[in-house]
């Protein structure tokens, strides 16, 4: 009989997480991770009370990889880049950015935490942090539908595969019309340059 494999909570969590990576959340089961881990079922059901409790740390791992392509300095734009990470997060995380903000029944409450924190990283742009806090937030509203919708087409692939410079390109020419207008509507009489 070969030894008995030892798995650690985490162990689970990053074999889970790998398997929504690559197929969402049609392959998520105990068998499939247990499979996975080449073991059996037991281990995943000593570490989680239910699939559920283990489904939420897969989509608490989605969530900070997201966060951090929203964080990456694409650009000298906090702004910019925020968008930018997005729609790569998209491309290159297609079953990831499903099971978020797509699939997941979570999504309201993930999306309001997480436009929370890029509103919170605007106060680091130097010109949009210039914006009435009123008119940063319809900045953002504006732009997280745009970017939210781009990134959706390039998931589902109604949109081909673009390279980060194509990103950066089409999301700084919305982002530089849609930050122009409420900074000319603020009577400030800079322009959006990145």
């Amino acid at each position: 009989m070969p030894p008995k494999a030892v798995f650690n909570r985490d162990d689970i969590i990053s074999t889970a997480f790998e398997i929504v990576k690559k197929s969402g959340f049609r392959d998520f089961s105990t068998r499939k991770i247990a499979d996975e881990l080449r073991s059996s079922t037991a281990p995943v059901y000593s570490y989680f009370s239910s699939m559920d409790d283990l489904k939420e740390k897969v989509l608490e791992r989605a969530e900070n990889l997201m966060l951090e392509y929203t964080m990456r300095p694409y650009t000298k734009s906090v702004f910019l880049n925020m968008g930018t990470g997005l729609v790569l997060f998209a491309q290159e995380n297609r079953e990831l950015f499903r099971a978020l903000l797509l699939e997941s029944g979570e999504t309201r409450s993930f999306l309001e935490k997480f436009i929370d924190a890029l509103t919170n990283e605007l106060y680091k742009d130097d010109l949009v942090s210039l914006l009435p806090a009123k008119e940063r937030k319809e900045v953002m509203n504006r732009m997280a539908i745009f970017t939210h919708g781009f990134a959706s087409l390039l998931c589902v692939g109604l949109i081909d595969e673009v390279s980060k410079n194509a990103a950066i390109k089409t999301m700084y020419n919305m982002g530089r019309d849609v930050i122009d207008i409420a900074l000319k509507k603020a009577g400030i009489n800079e322009r959006f340059t990145a």
